[in-house]
């Protein structure tokens, strides 16, 4: 449903053109994943009010920093020190990217054992973004300079997020949610593409959130999640990407009936390798994404219409762009097909 992270595809392509030649023929060795943990506001998985409503995400990122396998920020290439006859290369960049995720979800009253819901929803979402590269190579055995521009440029509507399958119980002191969803491959993609706005496989998604209550009215909430992505063959290419497990958390806080504050953490690790006669990098590599958001919430219509902002940022990455976000959400109750 967050399927913004192939940002980090497009950069990684102005990134290796320079020093690949033929890099437009392969697959881009940056594959992040479909889901971006933190973007949903803390309580969107607790166990629903039935009826129909919207979940309406959007989502402004930035980032000048890429931070390589190691951990270290990348600001350049040294190639000067091995080869003397080659010039090192200093790196810049810049990133600006905006997508927006409409998703209508439905839930039906208890009608399982244990006063379990079902839960349906289906989730597409449009994306804008731009990027610069900026390459400068100096040194070697003429003392040269050279500038090198790179710049992209996409938008569209990406990958469609379907879920078929939830289901939601609720308690007193606490809220499960498990769902079944997958990621259908709608986006524009070729591999090697600049323009890309879809990430070119199938994943199988499965989430499970849990919820503690410290008090009996819900003021105070501590929040657990759990994703892991099994992913599909990229079109057109013998790529494979690894699985990804993401872990989020977050504290909820109500001070009225209509003002909420959170603060909520996610991290997503891949945990299997890149598998496939087309993958030339080292599939041992395996990257990571930590981030950290705050947040507050106003329900202007009680029990109808929920909005929130939120300010975000990475930190600790591995083999990713550390990103800074702004989100607005906005939640709508319809009371539609509540079935009463």
């Amino acid at each position: 449903m967050k399927a913004v992270l192939f940002i980090s595809l497009i950069l990684g392509m102005l990134i290796c053109a320079p020093v690949m030649p033929g890099y437009a023929q392969v697959v881009s060795p940056l594959q992040s994943g479909h889901y971006l943990p933190g973007v949903t506001n803390i309580r969107d998985m607790a166990y629903p009010p039935p009826g129909l409503f919207v979940m309406w995400y959007n989502v402004w990122i930035s980032s000048d920093t890429y931070v390589d396998r190691k951990g270290n920020n990348l600001t350049g290439l040294r190639l000067g020190k091995p080869a003397p006859s080659l010039l090192d290369i200093d790196l810049g960049f810049d990133i600006s990217a905006f997508t927006t995720v409409p998703a209508l979800f439905w839930a039906s009253k208890p009608v399982f054992p244990g006063g379990a819901c079902y839960l349906a929803g289906i989730s597409p979402n449009y994306l804008t973004a731009d990027g610069t590269v900026t390459a400068q190579a100096g040194g070697g055995v003429n003392d040269s300079t050279i500038t090198r521009v790179e710049e992209g440029s996409v938008s569209g509507f990406s990958d469609l997020f379907v879920v078929p399958v939830g289901l939601s119980w609720g308690r007193e002191q606490y809220d499960v949610t498990l769902t079944y969803g997958f990621y259908a491959p709608t986006g524009k993609y070729s591999t090697g593409g600049t323009d890309n706005v879809g990430l070119g496989y199938w994943t199988h998604q499965l989430q499970g959130y849990g919820y503690y209550y410290l008090s009996p009215d819900r003021a105070t909430a501590l929040m657990l999640g759990l994703t892991y992505e099994l992913n599909g063959t990229v079109e057109d290419a013998d790529v494979k990407p690894g699985s990804r497990f993401s872990l989020e958390y977050g504290l909820s806080q109500y001070f009225t009936e209509q003002i909420e504050v959170g603060v909520q953490g996610g991290h997503n690790w891949q945990v299997s390798d890149d598998n496939g006669s087309d993958v030339f990098w080292d599939p041992g590599i395996h990257d990571r994404k930590n981030m950290l958001a705050f947040s507050a919430s106003y329900w202007p219509w009680k029990d109808r219409l929920n909005l929130s902002l939120k300010y975000g940022f990475d930190y600790a990455n591995r083999q990713r762009f550390d990103n800074s976000y702004w989100m607005l959400n906005a939640i709508f109750l319809t009371d539609l097909l509540t079935g009463s």
